[in-house]
């Protein structure tokens, strides 16, 4: 199905919503349910042995719309999760990036739209009192999520014994080199990737004044319209 209403995109939400009980949480639980969360999606939206999955449906829906809108109104961000642009929950993609980058960010913000509500709560023991700790720690929980709808564990090593090579196997998950070679390399497959795994897909930084980008944005749909 390529067009999710929003009563079942809403329905979907709620449903991974539901592995994550509503209590502070260490790191190490927090992973756990990302990953119960990746693998429950990927239940309800592809068949078990899809390597390529379709993410049309989330690119779709308009539960939490999908905006792809130039590098700069999201000052060189790859995504960003607000309701404070808009007055709505919403998610924006560079759309300047890879398409394989963009599909890996489209997952990472639908996590962090998972845990809006209860962010505060659920985050509340992340980083140990250091706040920047705390932010990188969200970003990777958020980096897990895509990476594990992306690229499932036991699809991954399928492919890797029988391919061989990166490149090869980042094409059969439509996925960018740098993403499956972190991936193979968490999964023991490969030497350890040299590059902290976050910096692949995101920057974690200061984000844009949310004004400017409202701003922004309302002009260039004052302009397409």
């Amino acid at each position: 199905m390529t067009n999710e209403t929003t009563g079942g995109m809403n329905q979907i939400i709620a449903q991974l919503r539901a592995l994550s009980p509503k209590r502070p949480h260490t790191y190490g639980m927090l992973l756990q349910v990302t990953r119960l969360q990746a693998s429950k999606l990927r239940q309800l939206r592809t068949t078990s042995d899809e390597l390529d999955i379709n993410l049309a449906w989330l690119l779709n829906q308009r539960a939490v719309p999908v905006n792809r809108v130039p590098s700069y109104q999201i000052g060189g961000e790859s995504g960003l999760t607000t309701d404070a642009i808009s007055g709505r929950l919403e998610i924006y993609v560079n759309a300047n990036e890879p398409l394989v980058r963009q599909r890996f960010t489209l997952l990472h913000e639908f996590k962090h739209v998972l845990d809006f509500e209860d962010a505060d709560l659920l985050h509340s023991q992340l980083g140990s009192g250091n706040e920047k700790r705390r932010a990188v720690q969200i970003e990777r929980l958020a980096n897990e999520f895509a990476a594990h709808v992306l690229m499932p564990t036991m699809l991954v090593k399928r492919a890797w014994f029988a391919v061989q090579d990166i490149d090869g196997v980042a094409a059969l998950f439509n996925v960018s080199p740098e993403a499956m070679a972190t991936r193979l390399g968490k999964l023991g497959l490969v030497g350890k990737p040299d590059i902290e795994p976050r910096m692949y897909f995101r920057r974690v930084g200061t984000l844009p004044d949310l004004g400017t980008v409202r701003d922004e944005l309302d002009c260039a749909t004052a302009v397409a319209a």
